[in-house]
């Protein structure tokens, strides 16, 4: 897999990710000043607060990142609502934490889902409404951080079936298998809709950056 890291973002420049084919991933600081929109993307933010329009900008920037690791032209993002659309043959998705910027793109993968937390975000007073039971024990034997990677694994795993299927997961109608020696996760699906089944044939993985997790899910069946 294809990695850019900005060099603003010291914790993660060190990282590596496993070997997938054409598949990309940016991230970016949201203090580099050559985050920019391209003209299309610019009419899509008349009515954006500052916060939101640097979400908007360091995202869009870290795709059009994504999309030259791969040998491919700079594509806008546009939207439908929230949701960015991509251009032909091309599956992507964005996210943010308070300094980051996190895109992945794929020219193979059915869906992709990349998701970046601050660790300390997820709070022990949240994890009954995050978490099955079963998953509670499980997170009870591993490091204190594995919360916010199990709470990103599922925030990943939504970002890949959404734009498949459209119907909406509960936190509690599927749970994150970690494999922590590995950096890798499957999640099981709980829920009513045949359509999300798909995430059982999915490929996680995560990393650790400093404050972050990074997490990324992938669906090819």
């Amino acid at each position: 897999m294809h990695w850019h890291c900005d060099p603003l973002v010291r914790d993660a420049q060190a990282l590596s990710w496993p070997e997938i084919k054409a598949t990309a991933l940016a991230l970016t600081s949201k203090m580099n000043s050559d985050a920019a929109l391209l003209p299309e993307e610019t009419r899509l933010v008349a009515s954006m607060g500052s916060k939101r329009l640097s979400d908007f900008t360091c995202g869009r920037y870290s795709a059009r990142l994504a999309q030259t690791l791969l040998g491919l032209p700079e594509r806008p993002v546009m939207q439908r609502g929230r949701e960015p659309i991509w251009g032909t043959g091309l599956c992507g998705s964005i996210s943010h934490s308070q300094q980051w910027a996190l895109a992945g793109v794929t020219t193979l993968w059915r869906g992709i889902g990349v998701d970046v937390e601050l660790a300390d975000r997820v709070v022990p007073k949240l994890h009954k409404s995050l978490f099955l039971p079963a998953e509670l024990e499980a997170l009870a034997r591993l490091p204190a951080v594995a919360a916010a990677v199990a709470f990103s694994a599922k925030e990943a795993g939504y970002k890949a079936i959404y734009p498949l299927v459209g119907e909406f997961i509960g936190f509690h109608q599927a749970s994150i298998d970690l494999d922590w020696e590995k950096q890798e996760f499957q999640i099981r699906y709980h829920g009513a809709h045949p359509g999300n089944n798909a995430l059982e044939s999915g490929r996680g993985h995560w990393r650790i950056a400093g404050s972050h997790v990074m997490t990324l899910f992938l669906i090819q069946d």
